[in-house]
């Protein structure tokens, strides 16, 4: 019994002597320090338990630690929520923290975040040129070529084409100014598809997005001033190099009168492209 309890004080002597404890090794380097029973991915160095046997802390032998996990699969694991304080301010605002759909944690620039440029900057490539079409019998009429822009994108965006393009002179297809007949007209434009890249969904002359303004008139009545089909239209396209072209159309269903227009070559034409980057 003496034995025991000198060999009992003497490790309780060594411990407050040398302030260093090892579990699994006779050399501890810190005041505590513990080396895996094993060297395997599974292998754990330390392990908590709350009082109903649930793993709260895991360190295995990787390096890996998991908070609420048993087998955590990265260097900080945990299916708990995160709080931080105390960060301060980044006045740069250079990256952000994201997360994808399993919870991985990165951060990305934030220049990746916001919507970037890739033509127009409200108004800077407006139609420049100006094309005269026509329609009767319910045949449309179409521009061409009147506004084509490329564009290339090296990551998954959502590209957001924005336009309004300015429609004026419309005369019957004879070249009068009397809409009489009372048969539907129409006056629109149209983004279709030029180029696309290999793998994309769409294909060549097919329609991004559309916009129309229809009218009928009976008497004598005059169709005066300059209109502006519009639209916005988001869209998400994979990486590539893409062109479009912004169609102006008119479109009349009587074979009698018909519709005449120009499009194009006015000062509030504007044609704008942006695109935002997803993860």
């Amino acid at each position: 019994m003496r034995k025991k309890t000198a060999v009992f004080i003497f490790v309780i002597s060594s411990t407050f002597m040398f302030s260093q404890i090892g579990i699994h090794t006779d050399n501890p380097s810190a005041a505590l320090d513990i080396v895996s029973k094993g060297s395997s991915y599974a292998t754990k160095a330390l392990e908590v338990n709350n009082s109903s046997a649930l793993e709260m802390l895991t360190v295995v032998d990787n390096g890996n630690v998991g908070i609420g996990i048993a087998n955590p699969s990265a260097q900080l694991h945990t299916t708990g929520t995160v709080r931080m304080e105390g960060l301060g301010t980044n006045v740069n605002n250079i990256k952000v923290m994201t997360a994808d759909a399993a919870g991985n944690i990165t951060t990305r620039a934030t220049s990746t975040l916001l919507p970037q440029i890739l033509s127009g900057a409200n108004g800077q490539d407006a139609v420049l040129t100006a094309q005269t079409i026509s329609s009767i019998n319910n045949v449309p009429g179409y521009t061409n070529g009147l506004f084509v822009k490329s564009f290339t994108i090296s990551q998954t965006s959502v590209v957001t084409f924005s336009y309004s393009i300015g429609v004026l002179n419309l005369l019957t297809a004879s070249g009068s100014p009397v809409f009489n007949d009372g048969a539907s007209k129409q006056i629109g434009a149209n983004i279709v598809w030029k180029t696309v890249p290999a793998g994309s969904p769409f294909s060549t002359n097919g329609l991004i997005c559309t916009s129309a303004l229809p009218f009928s008139n009976t008497g004598d009545y005059y169709v005066s001033g300059t209109f502006y089909p519009s639209n916005s239209c988001p869209i998400t396209l994979i990486p590539g190099t893409y062109s479009i072209e912004l169609q102006g159309f008119v479109n009349a269903v009587d074979n009698t009168q018909g519709i005449r227009a120009t499009f194009g070559s006015n000062i509030y034409d504007r044609f704008d492209i942006t695109a935002t980057a997803v993860q």
